[in-house]
């Protein structure tokens, strides 16, 4: 049977509306997002890292929620591109009393959203968020093995894995022209879905390959009074380049509404997702009920999401948090590092001044992007390449005179203090180090006592520099005891600051 991106029913209005059909998938009883405290998220995250190092195969099934925190858009968020269209048909004529109540509990949830990034971005400027990098490196390092994602924003080929061999685009992916006869997929540096083409319509060109190329029917129009989409059956029967079609040239991959989804894709995240023991899903609402038994093909299932999902009940471990948190509170459980934003160069890219001839005749908005990609990705390889490089040997000091002992005192100083780094491109994660310093030399241990959200939360140092090197979002407190040569304990408190370096002198008695 066909994979069919189904429309769920729209409701009776007393008065005619036009409806879209993606509004229709929004429930305003789980529009709203909930936050686990603390104490239950660490919980949860002990669990959760437990699971990941028990399993033998881990799949990450994603959705918008692991891309918001790069400006990129949700759909069923209380912001969301579908709840948003969703309050505007509710706003058009009158409404019932039913509809009048949704309208409010939606504009309500709106305005308690908290935000999830410093600004909007469209999907060809996104760069990977932590979230993304954090899959990507337990993926190199085989704590996680898979990806499934409905998303088309192209950011995990931007955290550099590879399609089909460490991640399946479910519905699409924007850089994807994929050829319909030879099964080729050209990896572009520039979106590949034409502008103004009608919606069920993914015709691109011709393969570069095998010399598939549209028949000369095609026009770009469908043919009169035939069925488009899922209800019609591709070229043969509307003359347009359909998700399934066979030898018609080169297509873009994007699902859209009402369509089927490529064989290809839904038979690796079946693969994948029948082979796991852990599914762990993020960031999706779970309200495309078409593909949603994936997850629950894994042996066990984990949900992340601040919003309800139908499948809750289902979890076996179920966190109220944001995908970004609980993948930091997880890498820190794990002890991994998260790589860096690789750069990217797409296998099948066209260079820019072919672009600009016209080559491939995309729209200048697609090249403009590729143009800022192109910048990005040479800006970025530079960076990655000056992080390689041995750091300079220190230059000697001139000798300076033998200093004079100082007078025996009862007191010592210790200065507390924390730098702080920018965070890696577009993740909005700051790399930060707490410090101790013991000029006096009185101090034989010092044990950090962190947010309960990372894992272990107590950490102690007993060689110098007494220091701790994180990374995270939120400012905290941060508890600091002393323990001296004598075996006397002192206590203190660091304020964290990811603004600046700060730094302050504590005296302590000996």
């Amino acid at each position: 049977s066909k994979a069919t991106v189904s429309v769920l029913n729209c409701s009776q209005h007393t008065t005619p509306r036009l409806h879209n059909p993606m509004a229709s998938t929004v429930d305003a009883n789980r529009v709203a997002e909930h936050h686990e405290d603390a104490g239950a998220l660490g919980a949860k995250l002990d669990a959760l890292a437990q699971m990941v190092k028990k399993s033998r195969y881990t799949v990450f099934y994603t959705g918008a929620g692991v891309s918001t925190s790069a400006g990129v858009g949700d759909y069923r968020g209380p912001s969301g591109a579908w709840t948003a269209r969703r309050i505007q048909e509710l706003q058009r004529g009158q409404r019932t009393d039913a509809e009048e109540a949704e309208l409010r509990k939606l504009l309500e949830e709106q305005q308690k959203e908290k935000k999830k990034a410093a600004k909007a971005v469209g999907s060809l400027d996104a760069l990977p968020t932590y979230c993304h990098m954090a899959q990507a490196t337990m993926l190199r390092t085989q704590r996680a093995h898979y990806v499934v994602t409905t998303n088309l924003d192209g950011l995990y080929r931007k955290a550099g894995l590879k399609a089909h061999e460490q991640v399946c685009f479910l519905h699409g992916d924007i850089y994807t022209e994929r050829c319909t006869g030879c099964g080729y997929e050209f990896e572009r540096n520039y979106e590949t879905r034409r502008p103004r083409i009608h919606v069920h319509d993914h015709h691109v060109g011709t393969c570069d390959r095998c010399g598939s190329a549209p028949p000369a029917q095609y026009t770009g129009y469908p043919k009169p009074a035939s069925q488009t989409g899922a209800d019609g059956e591709g070229f043969a029967d509307n003359l347009l380049v359909g998700t399934q079609c066979k030898n018609v040239g080169t297509k873009d991959t994007h699902i859209n509404f009402g369509e089927c989804l490529d064989p290809i894709d839904w038979k690796d995240a079946e693969r994948h997702c029948k082979k796991a023991d852990l599914c762990i899903v993020m960031g999706t609402s779970m309200s495309l009920r078409h593909i949603t038994h994936f997850p629950f093909q894994a042996k066990k299932t984990a949900i992340v999401n601040l919003q309800a999902t139908p499948d809750d009940k289902k979890a076996d471990l179920r966190i109220w948090a944001t995908c970004d948190d609980v993948m930091e509170g997880l890498m820190a459980r794990l002890g991994l590092q998260v790589d860096e934003v690789p750069a990217w160069r797409p296998k099948d890219a066209v260079p820019v001044s072919e672009l600009r001839r016209g080559v491939k005749n995309v729209c200048p908005y697609y090249l403009a992007a590729a143009e800022r990609l192109e910048v990005f990705t040479k800006n970025q390889e530079e960076y990655l390449l000056q992080k390689q490089l041995p750091a300079r040997a220190p230059q000697p000091t001139p000798s300076l005179p033998a200093a004079q002992p100082a007078p025996s005192a009862p007191t010592a100083q210790l200065k507390i203090g924390n730098t702080v780094r920018p965070p890696q491109k577009h993740t909005n994660s700051y790399p930060w180090t707490v410090y101790v310093e013991d000029p006096a030399d009185v101090v034989s241990s010092v044990t950090f006592k962190l947010h309960p959200t990372f894992s272990p939360s107590a950490v102690t140092v007993t060689e110098r520099p007494f220091t701790l090197s994180r990374r995270g979002w939120g400012e905290f407190t941060i508890g600091v005891e002393a323990e001296l040569h004598n075996g006397a304990k002192q206590q203190f408190k660091h304020e964290l600051s990811l603004s600046k370096d700060v730094a302050m002198v504590h005296p302590i008695a000996v």
